[in-house]
């Protein structure tokens, strides 16, 4: 399959890499500025455990690397591995150069799939979820891959039938193969939407407690530090519940669902787990305004719907603090 990845940060290398080395003919596409940056590709250090592999990888991913997509390449797959602030920009230029692809949203989602449905049929996309992530500092990406993806119909939970949703659902399965040919467990989720907007809530709490203590790892240190984080947490689902999200029905909405009182030494002893700390350690460091992107959206949401989420609004000094402090972290 030839893929084109746009997005060269730690999502996007990550399965331009993955799917590389699976034999698919992958390109990068970057902005004309950052090719210097790639004439020698990027490090690598990772941990991926795919299948039933666990291995380290060290190893330099030199990618061709593209500044255009052209309606006339030849493209099957677009990988849009973009921040969710920057997908809204890019959308227009990408619809018009899509030519006959499918595109992938490997991104995080808290806008809905109205902005998206303005340029793209229903047949023209698929969302999706990664379950990896990492840092890139120096040019060198230290991450992991924990195998997992998430994708969803861009139907999502709604119950409309026409050719165009046929053909929606033909090309969830392809992607579902494509990736587990390529060595990962891809899972399917009725509703995608909603999903990715619990997701999106929940990285939210880690980002808060992550803020305050100055790093992830410091943060799940403390028992302390993730109780206060699961009331954000729990704050967070309101939101989208009242947004009209099944909270009960994601997984990454589980921690928050039960009394932080309980869970909280079983959230803490998941999180000091080595793929979250291999994903989240440089995420403060590497990615600071995404982060602080993701807590001003939710928290704006929030304000909208009148929700009452005091501890996640004591947390937006701390949240602010981080992207000042980032350089040095």
């Amino acid at each position: 399959m030839r893929i084109v990845v746009f997005g060269s940060g730690a999502i996007g290398t990550l399965h331009a890499w993955a799917l590389s080395r699976a034999g698919h003919d992958v390109s990068m596409l970057v902005r004309p500025e950052q090719l210097t940056r790639w004439s020698d590709g990027i490090g690598l250090r990772i941990l991926d455990v795919r299948g039933r592999r666990r291995r380290e990888v060290a190893e330099r991913f030199r990618p061709r690397v593209v500044t255009e997509l052209r309606p006339t390449d030849g493209v099957n797959l677009v990988v849009l591995a973009v921040r969710h602030t920057q997908a809204p920009d890019v959308l227009p230029a990408l619809a018009r150069n899509l030519g006959s692809a499918v595109v992938l949203f490997l991104n995080n989602n808290w806008r809905g799939l109205d902005f998206i449905d303005a340029y793209l049929d229903k047949d023209q996309y698929v969302l999706g979820a990664p379950r990896a992530g990492g840092g890139i500092i120096d040019n060198v990406l230290d991450g992991a891959l924990e195998g997992g993806i998430m994708l969803g119909s861009s139907v999502s939970g709604h119950t409309l039938y026409s050719p165009v949703t046929d053909t929606a659902e033909q090309n969830l399965g392809r992607l579902v193969a494509l990736f587990a040919e390529a060595g990962f467990r891809p899972e399917i989720h009725p509703n995608m939407e909603h999903w990715l907007w619990v997701h999106f809530a929940s990285i939210s709490a880690w980002i808060c407690g992550a803020a305050r203590a100055c790093g992830f790892e410091s943060f799940t240190r403390s028992n302390r530090a993730v109780y206060d984080a699961l009331h954000a947490g729990r704050e967070a689902m309101q939101i989208c519940a009242v947004r009209g999200a099944d909270v009960r029905t994601a997984q990454d909405a589980r921690p928050f669902l039960l009394p932080p009182s309980t869970i909280t030494p079983a959230v803490r002893l998941m999180l000091r787990g080595e793929l979250p700390q291999r994903i989240s350690v440089n995420h403060g460091r590497y990615a600071p305004v995404d982060l602080y992107e993701i807590y001003d959206d939710l928290v704006r949401t929030g304000e909208r719907l009148d929700v009452p989420m005091p501890s996640l609004l004591s947390y937006r000094g701390d949240v602010e603090r981080m992207v000042e402090l980032a350089p040095s972290l």
